[in-house]
C-alpha cells in the first residue's frame, strides 16, 4: 500500500525562462499553478533558467508570484562554492566601452525610461548601452561594422552577469554565464528548443555534455534531500530535456504540453515536430504527460500507445476583477504574442473586410513580438493605419478584453490559450479558426462564440461582423462566454492539479525511470 506524503514533504519544482514585464500565456500558466502549490503548502520552487535581472521583485509586487515560492536562478543561483572562489582570484571581465578617442562620438537619448548611450565610430555605430535611472548599466549590445549585433551584454544591478556571442548570418548564439562579474562559469549553445548544444564549466575546465544536463546537474545537486521531488517540465524546450536527463533517486517528473505536437499542415496526416520526437521516445523521469485539451489526448494515444498515462488538465478561468472599464461596442480585441503561429495577417485581411462594413469598428492588438513591423506595414497596405491600434504588450489582460465587444483568434495551431477563458471570463466572446488544439473545447459556436474553418479569412470577418452590428447576439454570446468561469473554475483546477502532484509524489521510484520507443 502506499501512502501519499503530506505537502509540507514534497518539493515541488516548475520552470519559466524570465519574468519580465512581457508576462505570455505558457508563463502566466506557470505562475498560476507555482501559486497554487505554494499556498497548499507544497515546497515550491521556481526556477528561472534566463536572465532574471530583478530577483522576481516585479512579478511579486505585481501580485503575479507568491512570497513563499522560492525563487532559483540559473546565472545567480547555479555556481557553487569552488566556482566562487576561483572567480574571487580573477580582475572583473572587461567591459566592451570604446574608449573617448578621434573618431568617438556618444550620442544620448532616454528610452522606455532608461538612458541610451550609442557610440559611433569614424561614424559607424559600435555600441548601444542602457542605463536605469540610478544610472547602473543594464545592457551593452556591440554591433559589427555592417551593423549586425556581435554579442549582447547582460547586468543585473549593475553587475555582469551573461554575455551572448551572436554568430554573424543569424547562425546561432553562444552563452556565458559569469560569476561576480569576474569570470564565465558556463559556456554553453543555447540555441534551438531543448537544449542539446554542448556545454563546458569553464572554471574547472570540464566538459559536461548540453546544456540541459547542466541544469539538470544542477537541480540534482539542490534537491538532493529531497524525499519527495515532482519536477513540471512544461512546453517544448530544454526543460524537457532537463528532466529527462536528472538523475535524482527521487525524483519524478510531469511532462506539460502546452502546444500541439504537429508540425505542419498541423492535423492528423501531420508529422510530428522532430524536436517533440525526444519527449516521445525518450520517457525518462516521466511519470505523467499532460494534455490540456481531449483532442490531442485522442491524437497522442494513437500515435503513441506506450506512452506514459496521459491527463487532461485545463487552465482555470480567471474570476472576473475589472472594474471601471466600459465595453467599446465597436472594438475587436487580439491579446498575445506577434508571433507567425498567430497569423495576424489573417486577422488584418479580415479586418479589412469587417472595416468595410463597419466603418466605425476598430481592431484593438494588444501584444509584442516579431511579428511587430510587418504587420504594422501591412496595416498600412490594407489603408487601415488609426484604424488598427497596436498596444503593445499588456499586463491587464482582462481590462483588454473587457474593453471590447468581441476578440478574434486566428493561429495556425494551439495548446490550451489562456486568453480564451480569459476574454470569455469578462464576458467577451470569440471567434476563432478551429484549429489543433483548443478553441473548439472551450467555444460552444453560437452559444458563446464562433468557431470557423481554419484559415477562412472571410467567414472570419462575417462573423466578427454579426458580433459588431447585432446587439441581442452580442448580449447573448457575452452571457454564454461568462459561463466559462463554471466549466473551468477554480475549484476543479485546484483539486485536479492537487491531485496529479499527489499521485505521482506517491508512486513507487521505480516506475519513472524507464525509456519508450516511439511508433
Amino acid at each position: 500500500m502506499t501512502t501519499t506524503p503530506r505537502p509540507g514533504d514534497i518539493d515541488v519544482v516548475l520552470f519559466v525562462r524570465s519574468l519580465g514585464h512581457r508576462i505570455a500565456g505558457g508563463t502566466r500558466a506557470v505562475l498560476a499553478r507555482a501559486n497554487l502549490y505554494a499556498e497548499l503548502g507544497y515546497r515550491t520552487t521556481l526556477v528561472v533558467t534566463g536572465l532574471l535581472d530583478d530577483d522576481g521583485d516585479w512579478v511579486r509586487e505585481h501580485g503575479l508570484l507568491r512570497p513563499e515560492v522560492r525563487l532559483l536562478v540559473l546565472w545567480r543561483d547555479g555556481p557553487d562554492a569552488i566556482d566562487r572562489e576561483r572567480a574571487g582570484e580573477l580582475d572583473p571581465i572587461v567591459l566592451p566601452r570604446v574608449p573617448d578617442g578621434p573618431g568617438v562620438q556618444r550620442r544620448t537619448r532616454t528610452v522606455d525610461g532608461a538612458r541610451q548611450v550609442r557610440t559611433l565610430v569614424d561614424g559607424t555605430l559600435r555600441t548601444i548601452e542602457l542605463h536605469d535611472t540610478s544610472d547602473a548599466t543594464r545592457q551593452i549590445v556591440v554591433l559589427r561594422e555592417d551593423g549586425t549585433r556581435e554579442s549582447l551584454w547582460a547586468f543585473a544591478h549593475g553587475e555582469l552577469i551573461a554575455i551572448d556571442h551572436l554568430r554573424a548570418g543569424g547562425g546561432g548564439r553562444r552563452r556565458e554565464l559569469v560569476v561576480d562579474g569576474r569570470a564565465v562559469w558556463l559556456e554553453a549553445e543555447v540555441e534551438g528548443h531543448v537544449g542539446a548544444g554542448e556545454a563546458r564549466l569553464r572554471l574547472r575546465d570540464e566538459e559536461v555534455g548540453d546544456y540541459a544536463g547542466v541544469i539538470a546537474r544542477w537541480l540534482d545537486a539542490t534537491f538532493a534531500a529531497a524525499e519527495h521531488l515532482v519536477v513540471f517540465a512544461d512546453g517544448e524546450n530544454v526543460w524537457q530535456r532537463a528532466l529527462r536527463r536528472m538523475r535524482h533517486p527521487r525524483v519524478h517528473g510531469v511532462s506539460v504540453l502546452h502546444n500541439s505536437h504537429f508540425a505542419a499542415p498541423y492535423d492528423a496526416s501531420a508529422p510530428t515536430k522532430p524536436h517533440w520526437e525526444g519527449f516521445f521516445s525518450d520517457t525518462t523521469n516521466v511519470d505523467v504527460m499532460v494534455c490540456l485539451t481531449e483532442r490531442q489526448r485522442t491524437d497522442l494515444q494513437a500515435r503513441y500507445p506506450d506512452l506514459p498515462p496521459l491527463r487532461v488538465l485545463r487552465h482555470a478561468a480567471p474570476r472576473p476583477r475589472v472594474r471601471g472599464v466600459r465595453r467599446d461596442r465597436r472594438s475587436v480585441a487580439f491579446v498575445g504574442r506577434l508571433a507567425p503561429q498567430k497569423q495576424l495577417d489573417h486577422l488584418l485581411q479580415a479586418f479589412a473586410l469587417v472595416h468595410e462594413r463597419v466603418p466605425d469598428a476598430v481592431l484593438d492588438v494588444y501584444g509584442h513580438g516579431t511579428e511587430a513591423e510587418p504587420l504594422a506595414k501591412l496595416t498600412t497596405e490594407l489603408g487601415l493605419d488609426g484604424v488598427v491600434r497596436f498596444h503593445g504588450a499588456t499586463g491587464q489582460a482582462l481590462h483588454a478584453f473587457a474593453g471590447s465587444r468581441v476578440a478574434a483568434m486566428t493561429s495556425l495551431h494551439e495548446g490550451l490559450p489562456l486568453t480564451l477563458t480569459e476574454a470569455m471570463s469578462v464576458g467577451t466572446p470569440v471567434v476563432a479558426y478551429d484549429c489543433n488544439y483548443g478553441p473548439a473545447e472551450v467555444i460552444l459556436d453560437g452559444e458563446n462564440g464562433f468557431l470557423v474553418p481554419q484559415d477562412a479569412v472571410r467567414a472570419l470577418a462575417d462573423r466578427l461582423v454579426q458580433v459588431l452590428e447585432d446587439d441581442r447576439l452580442a448580449r447573448r454570446l457575452s452571457r454564454g462566454a461568462k459561463r466559462v468561469t463554471k466549466s473551468f473554475s477554480p475549484r476543479r483546477y485546484r483539486d485536479s492539479w492537487r491531485e496529479l502532484v499527489d499521485e505521482v509524489a506517491a508512486s513507487r521510484a521505480s516506475s519513472s525511470s524507464h525509456t519508450v520507443a516511439s511508433s
